[in-house]
């Protein structure tokens, strides 16, 4: 994936991405090629290649877009709770919630999952496991699995829980006090 700073080429790249994601809410993922991205972006092979190796590629800067922006909701994650990352976990996917459902409709929410454990090691919170914990990267694991299931089951359930409340039962498995309640 291209890493340099020129304008033009970051332009290119976003505009790559924003003609993969047009082609995701038209068909499905696995029939969609290089070349009709390129058409739909209005740039050559050659530019998507300079960009990016494979579609897939493409989909990670999706994500790794997405998590700046989720970083800038969060305030950079500076002094934030668990109870806080949770809430706004939920609001943010909400709102991007065409994006979730054309991968849940298109099989891929298993790089939902490879992407949040990706990005919960960039966040402070996340990262001070590795000072409690004998094997912090099975704890990303299994936190990025149940942010994805939890975050599909929420979907498939219509939304019947606010952003908030889907945040402050997460926060509370996670905490471990769903387990504690009542005895």
């Amino acid at each position: 994936m291209y890493t340099g700073k020129n304008p033009s080429a970051l332009r290119s790249k976003d505009w790559l991405r924003k003609a993969l994601l047009q082609l995701l809410a038209e068909r499905k993922y696995t029939q969609i090629t290089i070349k009709e991205i390129c058409a739909k972006a209005d740039l050559s092979r050659q530019t998507f290649y300079q960009m990016f190796d494979s579609k897939d590629e493409v989909m990670e800067y999706h994500f790794m877009t997405l998590f700046q922006e989720f970083s800038q909701n969060c305030n950079d994650f500076e002094h934030i709770t668990i109870s806080d990352i949770t809430c706004q976990f939920f609001q943010f996917f909400y709102q991007h919630r065409k994006f979730v459902k054309e991968l849940i409709e298109n099989n891929m929410t298993y790089i939902l999952e490879q992407q949040f454990e990706i990005y919960l090691r960039q966040i402070a919170l996340f990262r001070s496991l590795n000072d409690k914990e004998t094997h912090p990267d099975y704890s990303l694991a299994y936190i990025a699995g149940a942010l994805t299931q939890i975050l599909i089951h929420w979907f498939q359930c219509g939304f019947d829980l606010s952003a908030e409340e889907a945040g402050n039962m997460t926060e509370q498995m996670m905490t471990g006090a769903v387990f504690h309640r009542n005895g």
